[in-house]
Formats: C-alpha cells, structure tokens, sequence
C-alpha cells in the first residue's frame, strides 16, 4: 500500500495538530516551574520542531508532569513524600 493522496496528507494534518498541541503544552507552563526543574522551554521547542511528535511524546513521558506537579516531585533526605 502506497502512502500517497488523502492517507498522506490525513497522517501530516496529525502530525502538525499533534506538534501544535505539544507547543501550547510547554507555553501553558509557567517560567517558575521550568527554572525550579533546571531546563529551557527553548530546548523543547527546538526539538519539538525537528522531530515532531516523537518529541512530544518524550515531553509528555518525561518532563511534563515534574513541572505541572512537582510537589510530587519533592525529595526530602533522599526519599521523596509519596515514597514513605
């Protein structure tokens, strides 16, 4: 099966709604949070727009929740709260 005509540009319409989706993601969370952890939004963004939603995909499995939440993400004598 050849990925030619509609199945194409369906899969590249994904693909952008998918990359735009990630950019509004990291632009929603404050500049806090992002210093508290130590990363760049830029660095994301760059990656984002480079490797498209494998990047995405990495934010969301990786870094996304540390900065939407890192209250959970606290460590305290070495054993963070949830963890007791």
């Amino acid at each position: 099966m050849e990925l030619t005509g509609t199945p194409l540009w369906a899969a590249i319409a994904l693909s952008v709604i998918v990359i735009f989706y990630g950019f509004w993601s990291i632009a929603e969370i404050p500049a806090d949070n992002w210093a508290a952890v130590g990363k760049k939004r830029r660095h994301w963004v760059i990656l984002m727009a480079l490797f498209g939603p494998l990047a995405v995909l990495l934010f969301f499995g990786t870094l996304r929740q540390q900065l939407r939440h890192p209250e959970r993400y606290e460590v305290v004598d070495g054993v963070a709260p949830a963890d007791r």
